[in-house]
């Protein structure tokens, strides 16, 4: 039985070892800090997995594992057990479309880094909100669009990880781009916190701009071809484009988080916690 065991373990190890290394500094420096290098840390080992795979990887084309529910079992789908469809002279355009292949640890991987990211994203809108002494949605100022922000974040994460891109069942399609949307809504909340300054407003039309740039190509690229050395060129190209969209979105979400709360929009504010 052919596994990925290299793969898991690559990913267990450096992802416990940064867990490690958070709870060793949690007492020297400021929740901000520690959040804000949580976020980097899940999200950067699961990119690496990404960028080792369009390094390595010699042919990326599409491939799909039908699911059914057995009428006699516990109500949950599963691979049918009929033979995998294989279309090599079919484009992969997406992260999510190789993600919501069923068996795969790149599923796993996705919704481990959402539910982990959502967990450190809620303690760091907990965090924002007790320092100004408000709740959310108690708008009084364009700060108090911070951690609705990153709620629609959550929200948004929280879709794309459990709603698999599977091109095969709308309601999972339709679920997985609600998602995908609300992570751009809730990426504005990196405007709040630095007031529309410069910086964020560039970061802002970086971020949309790749996704313009990206959702273009994707429509426009060719979806099939007979040579998979295109076909592969072609997918590593869109796959390459969207991870860097989405280290985008992941740079402004850690820079929201450090600037929220206690360091009142101040990227610059220490990360040690004071005598």
């Amino acid at each position: 039985m052919a596994t990925d065991n290299q793969l898991k373990l690559s990913y267990a190890i450096k992802t416990l070892s940064a867990y490690a290394f958070l709870a060793f500094i949690a007492g020297r420096c400021t929740i901000n800090c520690s959040l804000a290098f949580g976020i980097l840390f899940t999200y950067q080992f699961w990119n690496i997995i990404w960028i080792q795979l369009l390094a390595k990887t010699e042919c990326i084309y599409s491939v799909k594992v039908l699911t059914t529910v057995l009428p006699d079992w516990v109500q949950v789908s599963i691979p049918s057990g009929q033979e995998l469809k294989v279309r090599k002279n079919k484009v992969v355009t997406s992260i999510s479309e190789l993600s919501g292949i069923r068996g795969t640890h790149l599923m796993v991987a996705l919704r481990i880094v959402t539910a982990v990211i959502n967990s450190l994203i809620i303690v760091a809108i907990q965090a924002d909100l007790h320092h100004r002494k408000t709740t959310i949605f108690n708008i009084q100022s364009s700060k108090d669009f911070v951690p609705i922000g990153l709620f629609i974040m959550i929200v948004g994460f929280f879709c794309v990880g459990h709603f698999e891109l599977n091109l095969m069942d709308s309601f999972h399609t339709s679920g997985h781009f609600f998602g995908v949307s609300c992570i751009f809504l809730g990426s504005l909340s990196c405007g709040f916190v630095f007031d529309w300054n410069l910086f964020s407003i560039i970061l802002v039309v970086l971020h949309f701009g790749l996704a313009y740039y990206w959702t273009n190509m994707t429509k426009k690229c060719p979806k099939k071809s007979d040579d998979v050395k295109e076909v592969t060129r072609i997918s590593k190209w869109c796959i390459g484009v969207e991870l860097l969209m989405f280290q985008v979105t992941n740079i402004m979400l850690i820079l929201t988080v450090y600037a929220s709360g206690a360091n009142e929009g101040n990227l610059f504010a220490s990360p040690f916690l004071k005598n």
